[in-house]
This record gives C-alpha cells, structure tokens and sequence, in this order.
C-alpha cells in the first residue's frame, strides 16, 4: 500500500492528477500483455490496474468484456494473472492495483489469494461488486497481507453513504463517473465532476480516482483541474491496443500524461 500512495504523492508533487491505466490480464494474449503494461510504465502511467477475467464482468461496457471473453479463451486464470503482474513488476517499478470480482476471490479463499496477490507485488484490489456493508472480511483478509481495498462509489451514492465508503477505502477511493457501465464517451458527464466536488467536500485530504468513460486528454484536464487525485483509463487503452498494439498503447500514454497537469485547462 505504501508504494501506492506514493505513486500518488508524487504525481501531487508535480501538480498533477495521477495517471491509472488499465489493461485486463491476459488481453490479447500474455506475452503481448506484459508488453503493454510495461510500455504504459515506461510512459508515465503513475498506476497500471490489471483486469482479472470474468464470466460475468457487470461493471464492465462491450469492449472490456470483449477483452475479457478473449482473455477466457485463451485459458486466462487469476493464477496467470498474477504471473503477469510479477513479470511486470520485475521490469518496471509502477505499482499495480488488480480488479477482480467478488467470486474469484472466495472462490480462490481470501487468505490465500491476498497472499499470493502480495507475492506477485500487488499493492491493492478493485472489487466492482463489493458493497460497503460486505467488505470487511475481504478488507481484513488483505490488509492482513499488506494489500489495500479500494472501494466504489456512483453518482447516485449519498452523501452519508460517500462519507462512510471514502473513510474506509485503502488510498483512494474509486469514483465511477456515470450510473452505468465501463466504456468511451465523447465528454465528461455533469455527473463525474459533481462525485468528486461532492466528495472533496465530505474528506477534502482523501484521494479520489474517476474512472468509467475516461478516454480523452481534454477528459483528464476536466477531472484534474475540478481536483480528482487520479483518473482511470481503460476502454480506451483496450481499443487502443485492439487497433494498434503495444505501439498504440505506447503513444497514448505519453500524451495523455501530459493532461493530467493542473491548469492547462
């Protein structure tokens, strides 16, 4: 966890907004995935968050669970994921953060994943469908290992609820821009800007990250210049890396880290 923060008092140093990219595990295949990761590090990626494939990605728009059926075929595993991951941390120094559905974890015992996740250089996990109320045995499994819990909250969250989620989130918070699921959008919805005010208003020290439609630099100036600590991208580097490949993935980053910069709005 505490490589994690750093990543983010780093980017806060340079007067910026973190940069989160995001690829799922295993997409298009391991070895190409390990080279994306990589790429996006060596880039400036502040934060690089690894899918863990699943048969039933709710939170996730068409191109990720495109990416992720594409993963599942290839026999993608939450073991092969954390291979990943130990590849790219022995390249580049750049946290990591997994996003893995409630299942995968009991289905792999608390205990055991949060260890081996540890043992693979995670610093935290992303559990899209785990409620606030629910998460303490999972909370308490992975702080055991030194791993963080990054929780979610939506535009429709209320402000008591957004008090409680931001307290108990592991060195930032996920703020999900819109009431529906991953994917591009052409601007950045009323609704992101109006999350992170309202949660910088609740805990104006607590870090928030926007994701969830991010796809754009004119995006990243938006949510960095109204105060978001980070800013996730995923879909879009999925199709990036679809269309281009490594090398594709490779040119985004470097531009889009430049958004990211307070006041260039």
């Amino acid at each position: 966890m505490r490589e994690l923060a750093e990543a983010f008092e780093a980017a806060r140093s340079e007067n910026r907004a973190a940069f989160i990219g995001y690829l799922t595990g295993g997409y298009p295949d391991a070895v190409r995935c390990v080279e994306a990761l990589v790429a996006m590090a060596e880039e400036g990626v502040d934060v690089l968050e690894v899918g863990v494939p699943f048969s039933d990605p709710i939170a996730d728009g068409a191109t990720i669970q495109e990416a992720t059926a594409v993963a599942l075929r290839n026999g993608t595993s939450p073991s092969e994921v954390l291979g990943i991951v130990r590849e790219v941390r022995s390249r580049v120094g750049v946290p990591v953060v997994l996003l893995a559905y409630l299942n995968v974890l009991l289905r792999r015992g608390l205990e055991r994943f949060a260890a081996e996740a540890r043992d693979s250089g995670v610093s935290a996990v992303i559990v899209p469908d785990l409620p606030l109320e629910e998460s303490e045995p999972v909370a308490r499994a992975m702080r055991g290992s030194g791993i963080g819990v990054v929780l979610l909250a939506s535009p429709t969250t209320s402000d008591g609820r957004l008090a409680r989620i931001l307290d108990a989130s592991d060195v930032f918070t996920y703020l999900v821009s819109v009431t529906g699921t991953t994917g591009e959008r052409a601007e950045v919805p009323r609704s992101a800007v109006q999350l992170v005010r309202r949660a910088k208003s609740l805990r104006p020290s607590t870090r928030v990250a926007v994701g969830f439609g991010v796809s754009a630099p004119e995006h990243g100036k938006v949510l960095a210049s109204e105060g978001a600590d980070g800013v996730v991208v995923g879909s879009r580097i999925v199709s990036l890396m679809k269309e281009g490949g490594v090398g594709a993935v490779r040119e985004f980053a470097r531009g889009f880290r430049r958004s990211l910069l307070r006041g260039l709005r």
